[in-house]
């Protein structure tokens, strides 16, 4: 939801232009292609690893990850992805790719689930999207992946840098690093009121899987095209119009769970202020602060990070700059390994 609201009050601003587009596309190496092809889906495979699905209570979570098989025993960070309302793990899949590659040693891992009733998850009691059950999945989901980290554990956990929602003070060890994208308190609660008004004005449905990427690159929802042939399919389902003529409609139905919006946001600010954890905030502009986040990065609790050229999905819209501001975030606050220091001293 913390997308919805953002589109709604941010500064309206024109679609990308097609030579805009085509201009980014040369400069990251993209085959320029033009009419339907230019919005073609793209696999989830150009971008992760492996998709697997992890079994937790009621559900089953589908996961997308890169490194995990490879790397569970190895000892460097992993980068878990919590999406928001209306997106899938997706989202992620151009900023996981970069972490993921970026790491020479491939120590690294990335995981991207697909948080209930979003993506290819299923299950029981999909439409109990409450923060209460939104936290008890993800930490259910990260110990039953990495077990280390959960309660009560002897062995080593592995250092997690969660990115998305505030879940880190939730999850008992191992938590390196917290992060957030886009998302303050004040203004998602001041702007609950106008989001069914938003959802409303949506298409209804899509003829195709093309169109409905192209909608959200007109739109401007998501201006970097590539991101958006990947991570829009996992949004929409196959249906049937009223005469029986086939249609993409919306997987996720955000209007029954209005009655958690406000839950999502009450007292987001204060819980990432005080989570006992290195801490990262990235935002498309300083409007988006409110009084109490703006107090605490004024004490210096937690690494600001500007990204006005982005839009609210800036995960998608700038992939390299946040996954570099990711790296260096994970950098700056990893321990020390005091071993390795003096196996080095001793060698010189």
């Amino acid at each position: 939801m913390d997308d919805l609201r953002q589109k709604i009050f941010k500064p309206p601003g024109a679609p990308a232009s097609s030579s805009s587009t085509s201009a980014a596309a040369a400069e990251k190496g993209e085959p320029q292609s033009t009419g339907a092809s230019q919005y073609a889906p793209l696999p989830w495979t150009n971008y992760f690893e492996e998709n697997v699905s992890i079994s937790v209570g009621d559900t089953q979570f589908s996961v997308y990850a890169s490194g995990l098989s490879a790397n569970q025993g190895a000892g460097g960070p992993v980068f878990v992805f919590h999406h928001g309302a209306g997106h899938s793990g997706r989202t992620f899949g151009l900023v996981s790719k970069h972490v993921y590659e970026s790491d020479p040693a491939r120590a690294t891992a990335v995981v991207a689930p697909d948080m209930r009733a979003h993506g290819g998850t299923a299950g029981a009691n999909q439409e109990d999207l409450s923060l209460g059950r939104l936290v008890d999945d993800f930490v259910a989901l990260v110990t039953t992946m990495f077990p280390a980290n959960g309660s009560g554990s002897a062995k080593a956990p592995r250092n997690l840098v969660l990115v998305g929602h505030s879940m880190g003070g939730a999850v008992d060890q191992g938590v390196l690093g917290l992060v957030l994208i886009d998302i303050v308190e004040g203004s998602a609660i001041d702007s609950l009121p106008s989001i069914p008004a938003f959802i409303a004005a949506r298409p209804a449905s899509f003829g195709s899987i093309e169109s409905a990427i192209r909608w959200h690159v007109d739109a401007n929802h998501i201006q970097n095209t590539e991101s958006a042939r990947l991570s829009v399919p996992s949004l929409i389902k196959p249906a049937a119009t009223a005469d029986g003529a086939p249609c993409w409609t919306w997987r996720t139905d955000l209007l029954p769970s209005q009655k958690f919006w406000h839950g999502w946001y009450a007292g987001l600010s204060s819980t990432f202020v005080s989570a006992p954890t290195a801490k990262l905030l990235i935002l498309a502009g300083t409007d988006r602060l409110d009084k109490d986040l703006l107090i605490a990065q004024m004490q210096g609790k937690f690494q600001l990070e500007l990204l006005p050229a982005a839009g609210h999905t800036i995960q998608e819209d700038l992939p390299a700059v946040v996954g570099d501001a990711l790296i260096s975030f994970c950098k700056r606050n990893q321990p020390l390994d005091i071993s390795e220091i003096r196996r080095r001293n001793q060698a010189s």
